[in-house]
C-alpha cells in the first residue's frame, strides 16, 4: 500500500511538469498554469521602475529549474519505496546515505543520463521504467531550447516594431502626420498594421514576452503603443478616405490587442485600447506617449 502511494504521488509530479511543459510550448495560445503563476509572482516582487530587464530571463530560468526538480523529485519518490533491494549497488554503501537522498541521487543521475553504473535497478518494472526518465530529461532539454527559440525571435519582433514606431516620432513623421501625401499616409498605415498585427499574434501565442521588459523605452512596445495611438487618431481625421478605411483597420487590430491583453493577463485594466495600453506601459516603467501628448 505503501508503495502504491510513493509511486502515485511521483508519478501526479511529474505529470505535472510534463502537462504545464506541453500547454506551454506545444499548446498555440496557451500557457501552462504553473508557469503562468511563476510569471505573476515575479512579476508582481518587483514593481514598476525597479523591474529590470533581466527579470524576463531569469524567470524562464525559475520555470525549467521548477520543471526539473518536479520530475527529480516524482522519480524520487517512485524509486524510494524500493531502496534497497530493489537495485544493485557497485562501490556504493547504500547505508551511509539516507534512503530519500539516494532516491534523489539515482533520479538526478538518470535524467541527466550521466550513467555513473554506480547504482543500477534491479527490480523487473524499475527496469522496464526508468529509461523514461532519461527520456523525460531529454525532453525537458528539448523544451528549453525550443522556448527560447520560440521567444526571442517574437520579442525581435516586438522591439523592431517599438524601434520604427519611436524613429517615426523622432523625426516629426507622427506629428506632422495629416500633412501627409495620401500615398505616403497609407504606407505608414499599412505598415503599421501589419507590424502590430504580428506583434498581437505574437503575444497570444507566447504569453510569456509581455513580462519582458525592455531598459532602453525606444524599444518598449508599451511605450511606443502611443504613437500608433496617435497615428490612428491622425488616420481618422484625415481628408482622404481611404486613409480613414486604413485607420480603422488599424483599431480594430488595436481592440484585439487590447482583449488579448485582458484576457490572457488578469492584473491589466482598461475599459478601452487606450485605457489598457496605457496600463500596460505604466506596469512596465516607462512614460505612456498618449494621443495629443506630443511625441
Amino acid at each position: 500500500m505503501a508503495t502504491a502511494l510513493w509511486t502515485a504521488a511521483g508519478i501526479l509530479l511529474v505529470a505535472a511538469a510534463l502537462l504545464d511543459v506541453f500547454q506551454t510550448l506545444l499548446r498555440p495560445g496557451s500557457t501552462g498554469r504553473l508557469t503562468h503563476l511563476i510569471f505573476r509572482a515575479a512579476w508582481a516582487l518587483v514593481r514598476g521602475p525597479r523591474r529590470t530587464s533581466v527579470s524576463g530571463p531569469l524567470t524562464i530560468v525559475l520555470v525549467i529549474a521548477v520543471w526539473i526538480t518536479l520530475v527529480t523529485v516524482g522519480w524520487a519518490l517512485i524509486y524510494f519505496p524500493h531502496l534497497p533491494d530493489g537495485f544493485a549497488f557497485n562501490g556504493v554503501d547504500p547505508g551511509r546515505y539516507p534512503p530519500f537522498v539516494e532516491a534523489m541521487t539515482i533520479s538526478l543521475v538518470t535524467l541527466t543520463t550521466l550513467g555513473y553504473g554506480d547504482v543500477v535497478p534491479i527490480d523487473e518494472v524499475l527496469r522496464a521504467v526508468s529509461p523514461l526518465e532519461a527520456l523525460t530529461g531529454f525532453i525537458l532539454l528539448s523544451a528549453a531550447v525550443s522556448w527560447f527559440m520560440q521567444l526571442y525571435p517574437a520579442l525581435a519582433r516586438r522591439r523592431a516594431f517599438a524601434l520604427r514606431l519611436a524613429s517615426l516620432a523622432r523625426a516629426g513623421t507622427i506629428d506632422g502626420f495629416p500633412s501627409l501625401s495620401e500615398s505616403r499616409a497609407l504606407g505608414i498605415l499599412d505598415a503599421t498594421t501589419h507590424d502590430l498585427a504580428d506583434v498581437t499574434a505574437d503575444l497570444a501565442q507566447n504569453a510569456e514576452i509581455f513580462y519582458f521588459r525592455e531598459h532602453d523605452p525606444t524599444m518598449s512596445m508599451p511605450r511606443a503603443a502611443g504613437y500608433v495611438l496617435q497615428l490612428r487618431d491622425a488616420a481618422g481625421s484625415s481628408e482622404y478616405a481611404a486613409v480613414q478605411m486604413q485607420g480603422r483597420a488599424l483599431a480594430a487590430v488595436l481592440d484585439e490587442l487590447a482583449s488579448v491583453l485582458l484576457r490572457q493577463y488578469p492584473h491589466v485594466r482598461g475599459e478601452s485600447a487606450d485605457d489598457v495600453l496605457g496600463h500596460v506601459a505604466t506596469n512596465h516603467g516607462h512614460r505612456f506617449e498618449a494621443p495629443d501628448s506630443g511625441a
